[in-house]
C-alpha cells in the first residue's frame, strides 16, 4: 500500500492507513501513543481516516475511492500553483532585468565580450554561478598547475538539481594531474559525484566552458592571478570545438568495456593508454609497481598482444575503450 501511495502521503502514514483498512477500525485505547502520532495526524488532515468518539474512541478509514481521489486533486492543485509561481517569477525576472539595464548596469547585449577578473573570490563565485545556470553541458579542462596540491575533500561536485535537469559534467585531465598526491581519491570522488572523466597527454591551459554561452580562462598557469570571462560567441564556439576534439581523442577513466578484465586491471589499462609509466600508475592507484606490472601483463595476455602500443590499438578496436 505504501508503494501505491508513494508521493501522496508519507510512508508511515500509508502503512497506518493500510492497517486501519485491514482492521476496519483501531481502538485508541489499545495504543495510547497513536492519537498524538504524526502518521495519524497526517491521515486525518488529508482525509484518509477520521476519529469516532461514539462509544469507545476509534479510528475508522475513509473510503479509499474518495480519500485517494481527494489527495490526487490536492496534488494537482499544488502542481498548478507551482507552475503559476514559476511563470510569475519568470515574468518578474524579465521586469527586474529591465530595471537592471535601465539603472545603467550591464545588460546581456552590453556585457563585454571579454571581461578580466582579478579577485580570486569573485572568480570562484562566478565559476559556481556558471555551473548552476548551465542548461546542457559543463566542460572542464584541468592541468597539474596548482599553488598547492588539491585536497580531494574540496572537490567541487555537480549540484544534484543541475544533474537532475540532464546537464552533463565532463572533465578532461592532463596526464600529469593523475600523478599529483591524492589524485586517485579526487578522481574517484568526481566519478561518484557525476563527472565524466577522461585523460589526454597534456593540456595548455585550464578552462571552464558552459553551454555555448561562456568560458572562463585563467590568465596564469594556476588561475589564481586572474581570469578572463569570455562571452564572445565566435570565441566560445571555437573553444567548444577544441574541447570536443580533445574529448574524442581522450582516454575515458570510467569503465565501459565488456568486463573481460578485473576492475583493477581495467583501471591500469586506461591509465596505461594515457602514457603513464608503471611508477606513475602505482602512485595514482596507491599500490605497488609490482602489482601494476602484474595487471599490465594480464591486460596484454587478455588482449593477445605483447606490447602496450598494440594493446592500445586492439583495446580501441574491440570497443574496450570508448
Amino acid at each position: 500500500m505504501s508503494g501505491l501511495l508513494d508521493g501522496l502521503i508519507p510512508e508511515r502514514a500509508a502503512e497506518l492507513y493500510q492497517k486501519v483498512l485491514a482492521a476496519g477500525s483501531l481502538r485508541l485505547a489499545d495504543d495510547p501513543e497513536l492519537e498524538e502520532s504524526a502518521a495519524l495526524r497526517e491521515l486525518t488532515e488529508r482525509g484518509f481516516v477520521r476519529k469516532r468518539y461514539v462509544g469507545e474512541p476509534v479510528v475508522v478509514p475513509i473510503d479509499p475511492a474518495r480519500a485517494v481521489e481527494n489527495a490526487l486533486l490536492t496534488a494537482q492543485r499544488q502542481i498548478l500553483e507551482q507552475h503559476k509561481m514559476i511563470v510569475r517569477v519568470r515574468d518578474q525576472m524579465a521586469m527586474l532585468q529591465r530595471l537592471y539595464v535601465a539603472g545603467g548596469a550591464e545588460s546581456a547585449e552590453a556585457l563585454p565580450s571579454i571581461q578580466v577578473l582579478s579577485d580570486p573570490a569573485e572568480i570562484g563565485a562566478l565559476s559556481v554561478e556558471l555551473c548552476l545556470s548551465a542548461q546542457r553541458d559543463v566542460s572542464n579542462l584541468e592541468t597539474p598547475h596548482f599553488r598547492r596540491p588539491p585536497d580531494p575533500r574540496s572537490v567541487k561536485l555537480p549540484p544534484a538539481d543541475v544533474l537532475a535537469r540532464g546537464v552533463q559534467f565532463r572533465n578532461i585531465h592532463a596526464r600529469a594531474v593523475l600523478d599529483l598526491p591524492g589524485a586517485g581519491e579526487m578522481v574517484q570522488r568526481c566519478r561518484e559525484g557525476g563527472w565524466q572523466q577522461r585523460v589526454v597527454p597534456d593540456l595548455p591551459v585550464k578552462m571552464v566552458l558552459v553551454d555555448e554561452r561562456a568560458a572562463l580562462l585563467p590568465l596564469d598557469a594556476t588561475g589564481m592571478e586572474g581570469a578572463a570571462l569570455v562571452r564572445a560567441p565566435v570565441i566560445v564556439a571555437m573553444l567548444r570545438s577544441y574541447f570536443e576534439m580533445l574529448w574524442a581523442r581522450s582516454v575515458p577513466l570510467d569503465r565501459s568495456g565488456p568486463g573481460r578484465l578485473s576492475e583493477a586491471a581495467d583501471q591500469v589499462l586506461r591509465l596505461m593508454l594515457t602514457g603513464m609509466t608503471d611508477a606513475a600508475i602505482a602512485r595514482h592507484l596507491s599500490t605497488s609497481e609490482r602489482t601494476v606490472r602484474r595487471h599490465v601483463a594480464a591486460v596484454l595476455e587478455t588482449l593477445g598482444v605483447d606490447n602496450r602500443i598494440t594493446a592500445a590499438v586492439v583495446a580501441v578496436r574491440e570497443g574496450w575503450i570508448d
